[in-house]
């Protein structure tokens, strides 16, 4: 399973809600030395993250201080971590030349403006859990089963309608994650 992993700019983000951390998800957070004092309400949320969450008190200041370690850090978890998914938590719109170049290098990486987007393919299995079970249930049932990848996330999209579109693919890649469906050649092969 790739790592992901979230940088936060809380230079230029403060409000942000670690409780909305994938519990597989690891945290750096970036602060300034001018910043005396850390949001109680961040660092009570911080605790049950332990090893999985980093605080990086940036060294000295100027313009783009926070913004140099940042892409620092970013270029060493890709150098660590190939496959990592990471998403750069800011509203600083100067990160995004950044990140269309690491796109370039076929490295998952974007910039958010808020936590809800920054894990949009990976959903919680608590909150995914019940979907999850009725989506087996109903392609068990199917008499005749896509046998394309765009088919079967077209059936997906038709029975979960409710779901974002994070959340119906997090439904698919977890049916092949665990085995359940799988690419034979052009064909899909189920294991229900």
């Amino acid at each position: 399973m790739a790592r992901s992993v979230l940088l936060v700019d809380l230079e230029n983000v403060q409000k942000v809600d670690l409780n909305r951390v994938p519990p597989e998800a690891h945290v750096m957070i970036f602060y300034g030395i001018t910043q005396k004092k850390l949001p109680e309400e961040l660092v009570v949320q911080a605790q049950p993250l332990g090893t999985r969450l980093t605080w990086i008190k940036i060294s000295g200041q100027g313009p783009n201080a926070l913004d140099f370690h940042i892409a620092y850090y970013l270029g060493r978890e890709f150098a660590l971590h190939r496959d990592a998914r990471c998403a750069i938590l800011s509203r600083d719109l100067g990160f995004d030349p950044l990140v269309r170049h690491l796109q370039t290098q076929d490295l998952e990486c974007r910039r958010v403006a808020t936590l809800k987007d920054a894990f949009p393919a990976e959903v919680t299995r608590a909150t995914m859990a019940e979907p999850f079970d009725r989506l087996l249930k109903l392609l068990a049932k199917e008499k005749q089963r896509p046998l394309k990848r765009k088919s079967l996330e077209g059936k997906v999209k038709g029975w979960f309608q409710t779901l974002s579109a994070p959340e119906q693919a997090a439904l698919l890649q977890r049916l092949i994650n665990e085995g359940h469906v799988r690419e034979s050649g052009k064909t899909l092969v189920y294991d229900l």
